[in-house]
């Protein structure tokens, strides 16, 4: 059976990407791959950004602008008005439109903002809150990234377990890899000095400030030769802690922090390639692909004991007590000081990647979206 798809494209027309704007972008590619006997429609305010491979699919857009709450209101708008209704909408990020298809399903990321409310505004907690309850009270059916997630959804929403399907992430293997013989470092590394390397928002909810400290003991204490890189663009709640923990360091260390701010996806690539170690010391996480991104890149992994991570880790990564600088510099110092455990990790990661595919994903994406069609086609 062909299907008439709906697909929230707000996420893929964004400037910047980053965790979710990702996700969207890579299931919609496989989707089209997997699945191209569907006919698809994007949604969107603008063009995406990225260029999308629609590949052998039949992919019509509907390019709608407007100014704010896009998905909430205009969509709405558009499945009002419209003759052509889909059978079934996909929204890769829990935000649904107020007004939508009886066959919805949502993928929802993480629920972050019920445990560390504190790092969230007032109005974007409410926003989180009343997006997460339209998603649950609508969908049909609902992907989590990780049975983290799933866990949160069935414990602060209730939610019916058994119509959540958890579906992780998969990695681009040709963006994420080993560097080649002839490639280059990032021209600011001179004569390959060694680096440290992290990417997300600097902000205390990624546990930037106890980074930067755990940076500190690792010149001080261990004689670490390594600089250490910070990509990724001030974070909303806690920017200020990780300006203080930087003011905090000598000068002869400050001048080994480099700051990036943002990075495009092919700048990533390149300073995650050539790292030494990648450390993710986030204190929450939804699912963590920068992890699956480090072991693709054949580089070890030090991350956190919270949230997702263990799940999507394993035994491919040593896990540390995020909130502890010297639990962290111990994890780093481990693989930078036995080239062993390193082997063995980089090793550990191959093997791990084994389990996560974007193919493998669509494919259980789509499954998920045809049952929600068929459940409400015989409903009606």
């Amino acid at each position: 059976m062909s299907l008439h798809i709906g697909l929230d494209g707000s996420r893929i027309a964004k400037a910047h990407y980053t965790g979710t704007e990702q996700y969207s972008h890579a299931i919609f590619t496989h989707l089209f791959k997997v699945a191209p006997h569907h006919r698809y429609t994007i949604y969107a305010p603008a063009k995406p950004t990225h260029p999308l491979d629609t590949g052998r699919a039949r992919v019509d857009w509907r390019i709608i602008p407007f100014p704010r709450l896009w998905t909430q209101l205009r969509l709405s708008l558009e499945f009002l008005t419209t003759r052509d209704q889909p059978d079934v909408l996909f929204v890769p990020s829990h935000t649904i439109p107020l007004i939508h298809p009886k066959a919805t399903v949502t993928t929802v990321h993480d629920l972050g903002f019920h445990h560390q409310p504190h790092f969230y505004g007032r109005i974007e907690r409410l926003y989180q809150q009343f997006g997460l309850a339209q998603a649950v009270q609508a969908s049909t059916r609902i992907i989590a990234v990780s049975e983290a997630t799933k866990d949160d959804l069935v414990r602060f929403t209730q939610y019916p377990t058994e119509r959540i399907t958890v579906i992780h992430h998969g990695v681009d293997h040709d963006r994420y890899r080993p560097p080649t013989v002839t490639e280059q470092p990032p021209r600011h590394i001179a004569n390959r000095q060694p680096y440290l390397y992290t990417v997300g928002r600097l902000e205390a909810k990624k546990q930037t400030p106890q980074l930067i400290r755990a940076f500190r003991t690792l010149k001080e204490r261990y004689g670490v030769p390594h600089r250490l890189v910070l990509a990724g663009q001030p974070g909303a709640h806690g920017y200020a802690e990780v300006q203080a923990a930087l003011q905090e360091l000598p000068p002869s260390l400050r001048s080994d922090v480099i700051e990036l701010g943002y990075v495009s996806d092919s700048d990533h690539a390149k300073w995650l390639r050539f790292a030494d170690c990648f450390v993710f010391p986030s204190g929450f996480e939804g699912f963590g692909l920068p992890v699956l991104e480090a072991m693709a890149s054949d580089v070890p992994v030090v991350t956190s004991r919270a949230s997702s991570l263990p799940e999507v880790v394993g035994s491919a990564g040593l896990l540390v007590n995020q909130t502890s600088s010297d639990a962290i510099a111990e994890g780093v110092v481990r693989i930078v000081s036995h080239p062993s455990l390193r082997a063995q990790l980089i090793a550990a990661g191959r093997a791990r990647l084994k389990h996560f595919s974007w193919e493998r994903a669509a494919l259980a994406t789509i499954g998920v979206i045809e049952a929600a069609a068929k459940e409400v086609m015989r409903a009606n």
